[in-house]
């Protein structure tokens, strides 16, 4: 039986509600939404720096942290000029530490909001899929 945390449903539940979002955005001006989510991209370079920084985490880790938010920057900056296979690998990036910050999996000691994890691994798995299979 698959026990989910009352973070994990607000996470599922938040994740919803921005696919939704996404979806409706991308349907009335896909132009403008693939911005946005470039946007939103580098939002997540900055968010994965800040819990780092606010945290008590190794050396190691916060220069992991420190990396896989330049890169997910990069993608973002990338994505601007070069299209959508940056924002694609931005997003599995992304993703993949917000796998590895889930209190599940007990790999990194990043503190984050009970529900960010689940939400942001959710939609940023939805939105790399989304613009891989858009290819």
């Amino acid at each position: 039986m698959l026990i989910v945390s009352t973070g994990d449903q607000h996470g599922l539940v938040l994740a919803v509600l921005a696919i939704v979002a996404f979806v409706l955005f991308h349907k009335s001006n896909h132009r403008f939404a693939f911005h946005f989510d470039i946007v939103i991209l580098a939002a997540c370079a900055g968010i994965t720096f800040a819990f780092s920084s606010n945290s008590v985490v190794t050396q190691f880790e916060y220069m992991f942290d420190l990396a896989v938010s330049a890169l997910v920057g990069g993608c973002a900056l990338y994505a601007l000029q070069k299209g959508q296979k940056y924002i694609v690998y931005g997003y599995l990036i992304h993703a993949i530490w917000d796998l590895l910050h889930h209190s599940f999996f007990h790999v990194a000691t990043t503190k984050t909001p009970y529900w960010y994890p689940t939400f942001c691994m959710v939609y940023d798995f939805f939105v790399a899929f989304y613009y891989f299979s858009k290819k």
